[in-house]
C-alpha cells in the first residue's frame, strides 16, 4: 500500500556525518542574471479556502435530495445516469457504488457529510465517472483509505471543483487516468491525495490553461494517525505515472508533494509549495521526472539535518532533471541522496543521470543550497549527477 517508508532517519544522521562526508558532491554554479520575479504569474497565496465555483447543472437530470439515500437513487437507474446533488448537508446518508459512466452534479452548496460513521461517498470499480462541484467531508474509511475510493484501475473517472475536506485518513486516492481538475484536499486527517499503483493520474486547473493558476489546493493535511515517515502531506503516490501543475500545496504537516517507491515518469510544474513541515518536493526510489517551473518557499519548517528538508529533495532515484524553478526560504536548497533502499526492488535505487540546472535558490537557512551526499561510501563524483548554470543568493527571492 503507499507509504512503506523503511528509512530511520535518525538513525542514520551519524551514520552520514562520517561516511557521506567523503563522499558529499557539493557542487556550485553562478549565473550572471538572476531569473526575473516579473515573467512569473502574479499568484497571492491562497489562505482560505474560496468559495465554490457556480456549476449550473444539466436540465433534465436524476434529483439526489438531502433526505434521500442515495444508493438506493442510483440502484435505481442505469449506467451512465446524471444525479443532481442538491443543495445543502446530505448527512450520513451519502455513501454510493456509482455505476459506469455516471455523472454527479452538484448544486451550489451541496455537502456530502460522513458524519464520521460512514466510510466513503464514492467507491468501487465503476469507471467514467464525473463528480463536479461538491464538498464531501467527514468520512473515515479507516487507515489508508479515503473519502472519495475508486479501485485503483477503475479507470477515466473526473473530479472537477471537488473539496474533499477533514477526512479521516485522506480525502482522495487516485485512480488510473483520473483527472482532479481543480477543488480542495485539505485538513484531513493525514493526506490530501493519496495514489496506490494508479498511473496517468492529471491534477490541473478548471480551464484548461496553464497559465491560470487554478489548480487543486492540498492544505493544511496533518498526521494524526502516523508520522510523516509513513505517509502524510498534500499528495503521496507511488509506482504509476503522474501530472502535476497548477497546484498549491501549503502548510502541510508533512511532505507538499511526494513521490516513492517507483514512481516513473512524473511531471512535476508550475506549482506553488511552500511551508510544508519537511521537504516541498520528495522523490524518492523512483524514477524518470522532470520538475520545472515551480516556486518553493519556506519548506523544511522542522529542519532536520543532512540533506533532508530541501525545498526539492531527490532521494536514491534516477533519470530527474530538475530545472527553472524558484526557491526561497527553504531549509535546504535542491538536493540529492544516496542510501542502500534494498526495499521494493528491482530496479536498483541510484541516485544517478540527476540533472540540476538553470533553477534559483534564495535565502536556503540550513547549510545546503545544493548538493548531494551518501551515507552507504557510494562514490557519486563517478555518477552522472550534475548541478550548473544555477543561480544561489543569500536574499530571498520570493
Amino acid at each position: 500500500m503507499i507509504g512503506r517508508n523503511l528509512r530511520r532517519r535518525w538513525a542514520l544522521i551519524a551514520v552520514g556525518m562520517v561516511l557521506g562526508l567523503a563522499s558529499v558532491l557539493t557542487l556550485w554554479a553562478w549565473a550572471s542574471d538572476p531569473m526575473s520575479r516579473a515573467t512569473e504569474p502574479a499568484v497571492a497565496p491562497s489562505t482560505r479556502e474560496p468559495p465554490l465555483l457556480a456549476q449550473s447543472c444539466p436540465a433534465g437530470g436524476v434529483a439526489i435530495g438531502v433526505g434521500d439515500d442515495a444508493q438506493q437513487v442510483v440502484n435505481a437507474h442505469g449506467a451512465g445516469t446524471t444525479y443532481i446533488v442538491k443543495a445543502g448537508t446530505h448527512l450520513r446518508n451519502f455513501s454510493v457504488r456509482p455505476k459506469s459512466g455516471d455523472r454527479f452534479c452538484g448544486e451550489p452548496g451541496a455537502v456530502l457529510d460522513g458524519g464520521r460513521s460512514l466510510s466513503s461517498a464514492f467507491f468501487g470499480d465503476a469507471t467514467n465517472v464525473t463528480l463536479d462541484s461538491m464538498t464531501v467531508q467527514e468520512y473515515d474509511a479507516g487507515r489508508q483509505g479515503a473519502a472519495i475510493q475508486p479501485d485503483t484501475h477503475a479507470s477515466g473517472w473526473v473530479l472537477r471543483n471537488v473539496s474533499a475536506l477533514r477526512n479521516g485518513w485522506a480525502g482522495l486516492l487516485g485512480a488510473d487516468g483520473m483527472q482532479i481538475l481543480g477543488g480542495h484536499y485539505n485538513d484531513n486527517d493525514q493526506l490530501g491525495i493519496g495514489g496506490n499503483e494508479a498511473t496517468g493520474i492529471v491534477l490541473d486547473g478548471l480551464d484548461g490553461n496553464p497559465g491560470t493558476f487554478d489548480g487543486p489546493e492540498l492544505a493544511r493535511n496533518h498526521t494524526l494517525h502516523d508520522s510523516c515517515e509513513f505517509e502524510g502531506g498534500g499528495m503521496k503516490w507511488d509506482v504509476g505515472q503522474v501530472t502535476i501543475r497548477n497546484v498549491h500545496a501549503h502548510h502541510n504537516d508533512c511532505r507538499g508533494l511526494w513521490a516513492d517507491i517507483n514512481a516513473r515518469g512524473a511531471l512535476i510544474e508550475h506549482n506553488l509549495v511552500e511551508d510544508n513541515w519537511a521537504e516541498g518536493i520528495f522523490y524518492e526510489i523512483s524514477q524518470d521526472a522532470v520538475i520545472r517551473n515551480n516556486r518553493v518557499y519556506g519548506n523544511g519548517v522542522r529542519a532536520e539535518t543532512w540533506y533532508w528538508d530541501g525545498g526539492i529533495t531527490v532521494a536514491s532515484s534516477f533519470n530527474v532533471e530538475v530545472y527553472g524553478n524558484r526557491l526561497s526560504g527553504n531549509h535546504n536548497g535542491i538536493t540529492g541522496t544516496q542510501q542502500n533502499r534494498l526495499d521494493s526492488t528491482p530496479p536498483a535505487h541510484l541516485l544517478d543521470n540527476y540533472q540540476v540546472h538553470d533553477n534559483l535558490i534564495c535565502a536556503t537557512s540550513g547549510p545546503h543550497p545544493t548538493g548531494v551526499v551518501a551515507d552507504n561510501g557510494a562514490n557519486l563524483a563517478a555518477r552522472d549527477i550534475s548541478f550548473t548554470g544555477n543561480t544561489i543568493q543569500s536574499s530571498s527571492c520570493e
